[in-house]
């Protein structure tokens, strides 16, 4: 089972960038506010639905936000893969995902929302009532209460929020890949599910590595750039990621550009 190269990740997202790098700002734009249109529509919707039960309706939220977000962020990649091929790239490309392999996609990203939002379902509803209460942070007594409170709820519920953390991060971590799979290879859900899982946590130590490097990277290189670096950085960040699959992939013969480049800089 392969191993990724961390740094080549990060060299090779660069790369993948800087061969589109204005197609790849331009959706980075229309990205964002795409997202924020969806996710407002998600707000209304769980308003709508609430008489289902806060929980439910938050599901439901979570599960067309990140339905949303996935099927747009997944264009970065379609673009990406074509472009290594050195096949022609039109913007449209980047919505490639709403044409392609949307039922197998959904029904990963449905999945990875139920486990996302498991915690929801188990976690006692005096933790729920905590975080959507209100409060007045001037009253110093009050915060305090509050505080207390707190510490009482996450004591008597130590052991299930801890389960609970262990399943989100298990899978989470396990099924990192699975997105990948499903939108652009095809594969049903269990099998997009299992490709990954092992393959994700045999590099654990590497994408722990990574995932270091690329926050200090973005934080520094954001503050650098007064933020506005971060049409650069984000869509770069996620070309990295995508890097991260492709190099777990099972490359067809020929030569690979981003290899080359990189011989040819060195």
């Amino acid at each position: 089972m392969k191993k990724i190269d961390p740094f080549y990740a990060l060299q090779a997202g660069w790369v993948r960038y800087k061969n589109k790098a204005g197609m790849y700002t331009a959706y980075t734009i229309v990205f964002f506010i795409a997202s924020v249109l969806v996710a407002q529509v998600a707000t209304g919707l769980a308003g709508m639905l609430g008489f289902m039960g806060v929980r439910l309706a938050t599901l439901i939220m979570s599960l067309v936000v990140g339905a949303g977000s996935m099927f747009l962020s997944m264009g970065f990649a379609h673009v990406a893969r074509k472009d290594e091929r050195g096949e022609s790239v039109e913007f449209g490309d980047f919505f490639h995902a709403f044409k392609v392999n949307q039922k197998q996609l959904f029904g990963v990203v449905l999945i990875t929302t139920l486990i996302g939002q498991i915690g929801g379902f188990f976690m006692p509803e005096e933790i729920s009532a905590l975080g959507s209460g209100q409060f007045d942070f001037n009253n110093m007594d009050e915060m305090q209460m509050v505080f207390e409170d707190m510490a009482d709820i996450y004591a008597e519920n130590s052991g299930i929020i801890v389960l609970v953390a262990l399943v989100q991060i298990v899978f989470g971590v396990g099924f990192m890949f699975s997105t990948y799979r499903a939108s652009m290879e095809g594969e049903e859900l269990m099998e997009a599910l299992q490709w990954s899982f092992p393959r994700a946590w045999k590099n654990f130590l590497r994408l722990l590595i990574l995932g270091l490097m690329v926050a200090v990277l973005a934080m520094v290189l954001s503050l650098l750039t007064l933020f506005i670096g971060l049409l650069v950085i984000i869509p770069w960040l996620i070309l990295v990621q995508y890097d991260i699959y492709d190099q777990l992939c099972d490359k067809p013969e020929g030569i690979d550009p981003i290899v080359e480049e990189f011989e040819y800089d060195n």
